[in-house]
This record gives structure tokens, sequence and C-alpha cells, in this order.
């Protein structure tokens, strides 16, 4: 399981899904240049389910579907590793379900952050990343809207729960000034037992109105209360529109 632990050690290993419809390597990008000299290792990795062949096919259709994956998966890593040549990017293509398969390389390959791509249309978030936000055992992860790609701010908000705030906050911001938001301007919003989930989303469009935010960070606590409006998909609207890194905090 990840936690807060994992992203503030010097060298981050990535994981980034993709199908690549563009969202996935666009993520990838972004996350790279968030996390500057931090990013230690890439893995883009394409999960793929072939149907069922009947007896006596003379070429295997997981064959055919797992040698199309990795050309399509290498070409994303050479463009990929053309921009970010001081980052090790490789490649995994399995086949099986998307869900379990994630979970299991985030164990074997020691993970340190899932990073996300979401399609620049969506209007809900779709299946795989619904899964995602719904189980925090795969926190911290980046999520990367495609249409906020253009988004150059170096500000940033940093939205803490009242379980956490007396934890790691400190240490939280002392590793967000690491990273690639130089000069950046931060922005703080406690959700407390007494706020309600439509008081936070009042503050929060207060704060995108005023300023030029480029970063939402969710500090949540395992079972709070920010962590539970994440999961139920209240906050959904800002996690389509903006880059969002939601982490968990498990210490005691």
């Amino acid at each position: 399981m990840l936690n807060n632990q994992h992203i503030k050690d010097k060298q981050l290993k990535l994981l980034v899904p993709t199908d690549f419809s563009g969202t996935g390597v666009n993520a990838a990008a972004y996350a790279i240049q968030l996390f500057h000299k931090k990013t230690g290792e890439l893995i883009l990795e394409n999960v793929f389910q072939a149907p069922k062949e009947k007896a006596g096919t003379l070429i295997s259709i997981t064959d055919i579907l797992l040698s199309e994956s990795k050309t399509l998966l290498e070409k994303e890593r050479k463009h990929l590793a053309a921009e970010f040549r001081n980052v090790n990017i490789s490649i995994e293509s399995e086949e099986g379900s998307i869900i379990n398969t994630i979970k299991n390389a985030i164990k074997a390959k020691n993970i340190n952050l899932l990073v996300l791509g979401i399609p620049k249309r969506a209007a809900y978030l779709t299946s795989v990343p619904k899964t995602f936000i719904e189980l925090p055992y795969y926190w911290p992860m980046l999520m990367v809207p495609q249409s906020a790609l253009k988004n150059k701010s170096k500000e940033l908000v940093i939205i803490i729960s009242e379980d956490s705030r007396h934890r790691n906050t400190l240490e939280l911001e002392t590793y967000l000034k690491d990273i690639n938001l130089k000069d950046n301007k931060m922005h703080h919003i406690e959700f407390t037992t007494n706020n309600s989930v439509v008081q936070l989303m009042k503050q929060l469009d207060e704060l995108l109105k005023k300023h030029k935010i480029g970063l939402l960070v969710f500090n949540t606590f395992k079972g709070d209360k920010l962590q539970k409006a994440i999961t139920n998909h209240e906050l959904d609207s800002l996690l389509l529109t903006l880059p969002a890194l939601i982490m968990q905090n498990n210490e005691a």
C-alpha cells in the first residue's frame, strides 16, 4: 500500500497506465516536469484483455495483442525519452484485469506514485479512475486532466483534513517546496468536522477566481471526512478540471 512516506523519498518510482489515447503519456510528461529531479524511474504500463480463442487457432490472439501493445508502448517511451533524457523510462504490457494488474504492479515494483491521465472531454470519472478514487490503496495518486495541461501556474492549494493537520503538514509543505513549482504560492484550506463539502467547494471556488491555481493537494488521514468526500465522488468536478495530488497519511 502507498503512503505519504513513500512520496517523500529522494527518488520516486512512478507507474503510469496508458491506453494509447494520449492521456497516459501526457500525464507522464506532466508528472516528470512536476517532480523534476525527484523522478527516478517511470513505468508505462498497458493492460489488455484478449477474447477467448477457439481450439486449433494457429496464431494466438493474445500474442498478437501483446506484440501490438509493446510496439505502441515503445513508441510512447521513445517520445518521452526524447524529451526527458535523465529519467529511466521502461514499459510493461500485461493481459488481465487492469485494477488487479495495477495493484499487483504497485506491490511488486515498489511503486511510489500512481499517475492517471483523465480524458479531455470527460464529463465524469470513467470506470478505471473511479475505482482508483474509491480505493485509497492506490494513494498517493496524481490525477492529470488533459484539459488542464496548458495551465502553467505555480500556485497550489493544500486541502488539509482535520485529522492530519497536526501530523505531517510541515513535512508535506517542505516536500512541496522541492518540486518543480519554483517561487510557488501555497494556499491552505483546513477541512474540519464542522465544514461541509459545499463550504469546501465554495472556499475553493473563491480561490480559483482570485488566483491561477495549477495544482490541488489533498492531504487526508485514513477514513477521515476529506477522504470520504473524495471516495464518494463529491469532489469529482475539481478532479476533472485541475491536476490533483491525493495523499493518505497513515501515521499514528
